[in-house]
C-alpha cells in the first residue's frame, strides 16, 4: 500500500498512470464467463477501482482540488468505457464522489462535517434520480415488484405491510447509500496513505474520536423512526442517513477499545458479531452512536490504568 501511495505522489505523470491502469485493468477482466472466475474477477475489479478512486482523494487531500480534479479527468476516461461498452457508471460516480468529499475533508479537516456533507448530498441526489438515470430507476421498479410478488407467495399476510412501492423507495435509498459508501472508503483509504507518508498515526487518531454533532444526529434519528410515517417516498432516505451513524458508532467502537487497550481481538470479535447479528447490532450502533453524540461516551468512560 505505502509503495503505491509513494509512486501516486511522486509526481503527476505517475499518479495519471496508477489511477488510469487501476480503472482500466478490470475492463480487460470484465469479459470473463461465468463462474468462479468471473467471481475472482469481480472481486479485483472492485478493489482496483476503489484504489483507483483513493489516488485520486489522495492527491485531493494533499495538494488541493485543482490537482485532484485534473487526476480525476484522467480517471473519468476509462469511467466513461466503463459507461459506454457495459452500462455501468459506478466508476464514475465513485471517482466523482470520492474527490469531492476529499475536497470537502481538505476544507475542514473534519469527518464529521465531511460526513454530514456526503449524508445531505446523499439526500439530494436520492430526490433527483428519477431524472438523472430513468433507466436505473425502472430495473429498481421492476425488482421491486418482483421481491414483492416473490414475498407474497411466501406469506400473503405481508402483502399490505410491504408493498412493491416501498420496496422500490427502500431499494433506491440503498443504490445511493452503496455508492455513498463505496466512495467513504476510498476516501478512508486515501486519508491512509496521506497519513502514512506525511502524518503517521493521523488517521487513527481522527477515526478515534469521530463524533456527529447533537442536533445532525438527532435528525437522522427521527428520520430513521418517524420518517416513513409521514411520507412513503422518505423511505429512499432511511438507508443514506444510516451511513453516517453507523460509521459514528463503528469510530465510538474503536475509540474505546484503544482508551481501554483491549487489544485487537476484541475489534475482531465486534466484526464478527456485527456479521452474524446483521441487524440487530447494527441497530444498536446506531443508537449509540446517536447517544455518543450527545453525551461523549469516550470521555467518561475511563482509560486503563
Amino acid at each position: 500500500m505505502r509503495v503505491l501511495a509513494e509512486w501516486i505522489m511522486h509526481g503527476p505523470t505517475r499518479a495519471r498512470i496508477a489511477t488510469v491502469a487501476l480503472a482500466s485493468i478490470p475492463l480487460l477482466l470484465a469479459g470473463l464467463e461465468a463462474g468462479t472466475a468471473r467471481v475472482f474477477a469481480g472481486f479485483a475489479a472492485t478493489v482496483m477501482l476503489t484504489f483507483c478512486a483513493a489516488s485520486v482523494g489522495l492527491v485531493t487531500l494533499r495538494r488541493g482540488l485543482a490537482a485532484g480534479a485534473g487526476l480525476m479527468a484522467w480517471a473519468l476516461l476509462p469511467g466513461a468505457i466503463w459507461l459506454i461498452w457495459r452500462d455501468e457508471s459506478s466508476p464514475l460516480v465513485l471517482v466523482v464522489a470520492t474527490t469531492a468529499l476529499a475536497g470537502v475533508l481538505r476544507h475542514y479537516v473534519s469527518w464529521s462535517r465531511t460526513l454530514m456533507v456526503a449524508t445531505v448530498t446523499g439526500v439530494l441526489v436520492s430526490a433527483v434520480l428519477g431524472f438523472m438515470a430513468p433507466q436505473t430507476v425502472t430495473v429498481l421498479r421492476e425488482l421491486a415488484q418482483q421481491m414483492a410478488t416473490a414475498l407474497a407467495d411466501s406469506d400473503p399476510r405481508v402483502v399490505d405491510l410491504v408493498t412493491p412501492d416501498a420496496l422500490f423507495e427502500i431499494l433506491l435509498g440503498g443504490l445511493v447509500a452503496g455508492h455513498l459508501g463505496s466512495a467513504l472508503v476510498s476516501l478512508t483509504i486515501a486519508r491512509w496513505w496521506q497519513a502514512l507518508l506525511y502524518h503517521p498515526g493521523g488517521l487513527q487518531a481522527e477515526f478515534y474520536q469521530l463524533r456527529l454533532p447533537p442536533l445532525f444526529a438527532g435528525l437522522a434519528l427521527l428520520v430513521l423512526i418517524g420518517g416513513s410515517s409521514l411520507s412513503q417516498e422518505l423511505l429512499r432516505w432511511l438507508p443514506v442517513v444510516m451511513v453516517p451513524l453507523m460509521v459514528a458508532g463503528v469510530a465510538l467502537v474503536h475509540g474505546v477499545v484503544a482508551k481501554r487497550e483491549l487489544g485487537r481481538s476484541w475489534l475482531v470479535a465486534f466484526y464478527i458479531t456485527t456479521f452474524m447479528a446483521g441487524p440487530y447490532l447494527l441497530s444498536l450502533l446506531i443508537l449509540v452512536a446517536v447517544v455518543d453524540s450527545w453525551v461523549d461516551i469516550r470521555r467518561r468512560i475511563p482509560a486503563k490504568s
